[in-house]
């Protein structure tokens, strides 16, 4: 990489045609005798103007073509694939499907989840609701026949209870036997269990209106409720996986690789070993990523123009700027990244083309500059041959930056001087000229 000043315009004029090699580096002949300058023949040169122009500090570097960023696109969900939608190299639109699974599993446990959540909903409306009108009726009722078994059962203890005194005065007196007298405690007993069998139904009946008359308990209404959550969340998640079974486009782009067939078997399980089913590039516009020494960081800046060559692309130039410069440099090479935006609404550029450019880090105006085959370089320093009323006058001059074939004067030239930039090989002091079509 090197550092070069890039001329903005053509600075020569030309006498009848345009000027050829570089003579950098000419040693320069002696200057002539005035004695012998009369019998010289006029010497046939290509001569050019000097002019001034703009002179572009730029940065050269190479680099690779990236996009503007990538998307591995892999399953959530382990299954067969149906059908694969897009071709590798299609461009596609954010959402645009890219893959369907076969969901013939999961559309018999969508319809399963669908059932428990209607059966859940019915179970809570029913705790919120309570007893219809009829069984209402018939826990009244059921009290109410409790109540009079009860009162029957009492009653009948009562008898029994009666008859047993009435058996124990006789068994006294002598008028009834001991049998008897067993017989009527029995009948008692058994009364009395009745009456506490009875006291039981009446209390079930009883709980039973209580609680048809307050309603459901507040835990019983906490579980039907929970039921139905888990069965609404049990649905959400299969319904959920059948989404997750058409992958799409997370955004605008182009498939750059497609890994996948219909009829394939994808698993939901990521590794570092496992390809993407897709890669989609976002590159209507794409990076250019140059290298740059470190060096040149101090004169790089965000939103510099830049313009570069791909290989693969002959004959095409393209525009950019830059868009980021790394914050610090590769420690082995001592070198900075840049990033180059450029806009690529063809789709020509593709990741992994080689670039080589250049990135503009400074204009410099009316820049006076002579073709750089005009310098001779002499003992004292370089010269040039000015041409003034048909003869080569020797000019010493002080030179800038070179660039594409110019160089800049900084002194001993005027714009407008005309300069011999071909056949000065045997030139000397005043000697004369005549112009020629190179």
């Amino acid at each position: 990489m090197e550092r070069l000043v890039v001329v903005g315009m053509v600075m020569l004029a030309l006498a009848g045609g345009t000027f050829i090699g570089r003579s950098k580096g000419r040693p320069a002949p002696p200057a002539a005798q005035p004695a012998a300058v009369m019998s010289q023949a006029p010497a046939s040169v290509v001569i050019g103007a000097a002019r001034r122009i703009d002179a572009v500090t730029r940065v050269l570097a190479s680099g690779s073509v990236t996009s503007i960023r990538d998307s591995k696109i892999g399953s959530r969900l382990s299954g067969r694939v149906a059908a694969v939608l897009v071709e590798e190299g299609q461009r596609v639109a954010a959402g645009t499907p890219l893959l369907r699974l076969d969901t013939s599993d999961l559309e018999a446990q969508e319809a399963q989840a669908e059932a428990n959540v209607a059966g859940a909903r019915a179970r809570l409306d029913e705790v919120l609701a309570g007893q219809r009108p009829q069984e209402r009726q018939q826990v009244t009722n059921a009290v109410s026949q409790a109540e009079a078994a009860l009162h029957s059962a009492q009653a009948s203890l009562d008898l029994a209870q009666a008859n047993v005194q009435r058996m124990r005065s006789l068994k006294t007196q002598g008028a009834v036997s001991q049998q008897d007298l067993d017989s009527a405690e029995t009948q008692a007993r058994v009364a009395q269990a009745q009456v506490v069998q009875a006291q039981a139904a009446y209390d079930s009946a009883k709980q039973n209106w209580n609680i048809m008359t307050v309603g459901a308990r507040q835990e019983d209404i906490q579980q039907a409720r929970a039921q139905l959550a888990q069965a609404e969340a049990g649905l959400a998640m299969v319904r959920e996986q059948l989404r997750e079974s058409t992958i799409s486009a997370p955004f605008d782009g182009t498939i750059t690789r497609r890994n996948v067939e219909p009829g394939e078997v994808v698993s939901s399980a990521g590794g570092a070993s496992q390809s993407p089913l897709f890669v989609l590039s976002q590159v209507a516009d794409v990076y250019v990523e140059f290298i740059v020494p470190a060096q040149h960081r101090s004169e790089l800046q965000q939103g510099q123009a830049a313009q570069m060559a791909v290989d693969g692309l002959p004959g095409r130039v393209f525009d950019g700027r830059v868009e980021e410069i790394r914050p610090a440099a590769d420690v082995a090479s001592r070198t900075f990244g840049v990033k180059i935006r450029v806009p690529n609404p063809q789709g020509i550029l593709r990741p992994g083309m080689f670039a080589r450019g250049a990135i503009v880090v400074g204009v410099r105006h009316a820049v006076l500059s002579i073709p750089e085959q005009a310098v001779v370089t002499a003992t004292s320093g370089p010269i040039v041959y000015v041409a003034r009323e048909g003869r080569a006058i020797r000019q010493s001059v002080t030179l800038g930056e070179h660039h594409e074939g110019s160089v800049e004067v900084t002194s001993g030239l005027a714009e407008g001087d005309t300069v011999v930039i071909e056949g000065q090989d045997g030139l000397t002091d005043n000697q004369p000229i005549t112009p020629r079509t190179p």
